[in-house]
């Protein structure tokens, strides 16, 4: 599998949007916390991500932009185990990741925190 995080990987949907928030359930490791739904598209793409970064915890865009940034390249790093437990699994995830915190974090350290996350996502789910 290719480390690539494209187009493909994102949720844009608002209908899934929604019902992610209302019908799924929630990770949290933080300063992230994910809100899971099992999903059934068309796409054979395993999961689909949305990075929310709260405007009322961070005011300039530079810095809400540059911690989705790093999350996103997070995740492209770290989407390894989740994208190959998903495929075995045949199964899809939509999933919404929220920063939850008021201070930026460093880069490695929001790495391993990511790297947590898409673990507990995989115990979750494989229960």
């Amino acid at each position: 599998m290719k480390e690539k995080f494209g187009k493909e990987y994102k949720l844009c949907s608002k209908i899934e949007i929604d019902k992610v928030f209302t019908q799924g359930f929630h990770i949290s490791q933080f300063p992230l916390k994910a809100f899971i739904l099992n999903s059934s598209d068309a796409d054979n793409i395993p999961f689909k991500v949305l990075i929310s970064v709260p405007k009322k915890r961070f005011k300039k865009a530079a810095t809400r932009n540059y911690i989705k940034r790093i999350l996103r390249e997070s995740i492209r790093k770290n989407k390894l185990n989740l994208e190959t437990f998903l495929l075995q699994n045949n199964l899809q995830l939509a999933i919404c990741i929220s920063y939850s915190s008021t201070e930026e974090i460093t880069y490695f350290e929001l790495e391993a925190k990511v790297n947590r996350l898409m673990n507990k996502i995989i115990n979750h789910v494989s229960e």
